[in-house]
């Protein structure tokens, strides 16, 4: 029997992801196993980073597969949209409210043995809720209301609540993400742009100027070694420690800038260390392979006749590439310093189970895909024949035989 492509992309999507979430724990032990101390290796050995980031894993895989057995359509039920919105919210809110302080932010809920980091769900529900808001929509997108007031009115909610957790980088992720579905949809880009210009001296001002941090963060990116203060350390240890890699790198396990040299190795810079330990070939071939996942995304995106559909697997799959490629680009030196971890691979369980229920979700629309292919009835057009594509709006009620695959 013939393997239809929404299978194939199916399978490369679980092969990049088991790849990268394995290296992704080879990693975190190279950087936490082995304890640190005054510059050189203090002896101890620890597995608690890597017992938890599995424990993360295996949390996110079975809520991933519970979401691509349940399907895509259920995400059309305005009641699952203001569950998963509302969580954002509340979760949001109570970390303003009782959440711990690490660093000046204040981002995380203390659960006893975990941190929950309510940004990371609010990333998974504005993807739920523009896609659906967008989705229903349909011709009417259009329009200012249905178009960009709606779903920019989502975001404001949602990225305002994250923005008050000092979590610039989530916030940027999801403006991405947002801009991205929109033109997906085909809001009206000429207000879209109008709006955004508006708006453009107010973001720099909040994005650089607004806090000393961002200041000092924005210099050293300008100016790394002539510019004091942590950002500016952080860069030098990273350029440092991806020099020393060279081409081959100086081995696994061997580097080292992680001896209590280089700041957040196993989190937001942790993509260093695998410079370090595998060269310029490794770090390329983390990069390849977010690349390659962004493609097969947006392949599973591009398949998906259903606008609501497309609209999840644009969002999902911005998200994840969004956050791994300015990952990359910060620890480089290519972009200014934001608390964005590299996804499934830096420690964060929180960060990491929420990027396998976005696979989860990818692989809801590509297995809604396979079974729309297999239910179309076959046509007799000759060989060469083109078919106009036609995305189908949201219907008022949810169908109900998606998920049953």
């Amino acid at each position: 029997m013939t393997m239809d492509t929404s299978t194939r992309l199916r399978i490369a999507l679980a092969v990049i992801v088991a790849a990268l979430c394995g290296f992704g724990l080879v990693m975190i032990a190279s950087t936490t196993v082995i304890g640190t101390a005054g510059g050189r290796s203090d002896g101890t050995v620890t597995y608690a980073f890597l017992v938890k980031q599995g424990l993360a894993m295996a949390g996110g895989l079975l809520l991933a597969l519970l979401i691509s057995k349940v399907g895509a359509a259920r995400l059309r039920d305005w009641r699952m949209v203001g569950l998963v919105f509302g969580a954002a919210i509340a979760s949001l809110l109570a970390v303003l409210a009782v959440g711990r302080s690490i660093n000046g932010a204040k981002r995380w809920i203390d659960l006893g043995p975990v941190n929950l980091q309510p940004a990371e769900i609010a990333k998974f529900a504005i993807v739920i809720a523009v896609a659906w808001l967008l989705g229903r929509a349909a011709e009417r997108v259009r329009t200012f209301k249905h178009g960009l007031l709606l779903p920019v009115g989502a975001f404001i909610l949602l990225a305002g609540l994250v923005y008050l957790t000092k979590d610039l980088g989530s916030v940027v992720v999801m403006g991405v993400v947002l801009l991205a579905m929109m033109l997906m949809a085909g809001a009206p880009w000429g207000q879209l742009c109008a709006m955004g210009a508006a708006a453009l001296p107010l973001l720099a001002y909040v994005a650089v100027w607004e806090v000393s941090y961002r200041r000092e963060r924005f210099f050293a990116f300008l100016d790394p070694w002539n510019s004091e203060g942590p950002a500016a350390y952080h860069l030098q240890q990273s350029f440092i420690a991806i020099g020393s890699g060279g081409t081959t790198g100086v081995g696994l396990g061997e580097g080292g800038a992680k001896l209590a040299f280089l700041p957040e190795r196993h989190t937001d810079f942790i993509y260093a260390v695998i410079c370090e330990e595998f060269g310029m070939a490794g770090g390329i071939g983390v990069a390849a392979a977010f690349l390659a996942l962004v493609v097969v995304g947006l392949m599973i995106a591009h398949q998906s006749r259903d606008l609501h559909r497309r609209l999840l697997a644009t969002g999902a799959v911005m998200i994840l590439g969004t956050q791994a490629f300015w990952n990359m680009l910060v620890v480089t030196g290519s972009a200014p310093t934001k608390g964005l971890t590299l996804p499934f691979i830096s420690y964060g369980g929180s960060s990491v189970a929420v990027c396998i229920v976005l696979i989860g979700l990818l692989d809801a629309c590509a297995r809604a895909n396979a079974r729309e292919l297999a239910d179309r009835p076959l046509t007799s057009k000759p060989i060469g024949a083109t078919t106009t594509r036609r995305l189908t709006p949201v219907p008022t009620r949810r169908p109900t035989t998606e998920g049953a695959a």
